[in-house]
């Protein structure tokens, strides 16, 4: 447990941490059952910066300053991929050339309309809720949005197919996980956000699995398997639906 999340904070994190681990991509693969867990840690870190903020500016203010650390935090790793696969995905090609388009570092104009709406969901969603939350519920929406995420991604490691005729990168790490590995993942998630949110939190994790489900289907329709940027979009995306859920929930907060 501890050398898997320790990679994931090396490779999806600009935390620096000088571990040297052995047999990197087994422990990656076979940590998949702590991937949401790690999630919960990235959140936990946002929402101790989230509570001073929140004191010093107001919750507005505090949230537009979390989405920047989380960017500073991460590098905008998902946030790429959520534009690559946007570019790829959307640009009415061919699958060849769609893989092709998502593996070019030049962001085009579907990544840039994806990005801004992401934004525009996640800021507007939180400011929706703020009459209804506490201070407390306010920072544990932040401890949790990055559970939400890899817990979407980890649904996707189910029987994955690798897109592409080339096995390189950092999808094919995550090739043959095992599905006990995928449901202690979920279980993980949904404990958790029972806890927090109680019966909110399980409409959430419902919705999060059936989005997810949804998205997967449209990905192997259109390319037949996962590389790493259809993969990594999948946290943003289910970021944004958990705060959707939420302001449709917001009565029972």
């Amino acid at each position: 447990m501890i050398d898997s999340i320790i990679l994931y904070f090396q490779f999806f994190t600009r935390i620096p941490i000088p571990v040297a681990i052995n047999d990197p991509e087994e422990k990656m693969r076979s940590g998949v059952r702590f991937f949401s867990l790690f999630g919960l840690m990235i959140g936990f870190i946002e929402a101790v910066v989230y509570w001073p903020l929140q004191h010093l500016f107001g919750a507005s203010i505090a949230w537009i300053f979390i989405l920047f650390f989380d960017v500073l935090l991460t590098g905008g790793f998902h946030l790429d991929a959520l534009s690559d696969m946007a570019d790829g995905l959307f640009s009415s090609r061919k699958k060849e050339r769609m893989l092709e388009i998502m593996k070019d570092s030049r962001v085009g104009s579907n990544g840039v309309i994806v990005i801004v709406f992401y934004y525009l969901f996640l800021t507007f969603s939180f400011f929706s809720l703020l009459p209804q939350t506490s201070i407390k519920l306010q920072a544990i929406i932040v401890l949790l949005l990055n559970l939400i995420g890899k817990n979407g991604i980890s649904l996707l490691f189910y029987q994955m197919k690798y897109a592409g005729s080339n096995a390189e990168g950092l999808g094919t790490t995550f090739l043959n996980v095992k599905v006990q590995d995928v449901v202690f993942c979920q279980l993980i998630s949904f404990l958790v956000l029972f806890l927090f949110l109680g019966r909110t939190g399980l409409i959430c994790f419902i919705t999060n699995v059936l989005i997810t489900i949804l998205y997967r289907n449209m990905v192997l329709k259109k390319v037949g398997g996962f590389n790493g940027d259809t993969l990594g979009a999948c946290s943003p995306i289910s970021q944004a639906v958990f705060l959707l859920t939420l302001v449709l929930m917001r009565g029972f907060l």
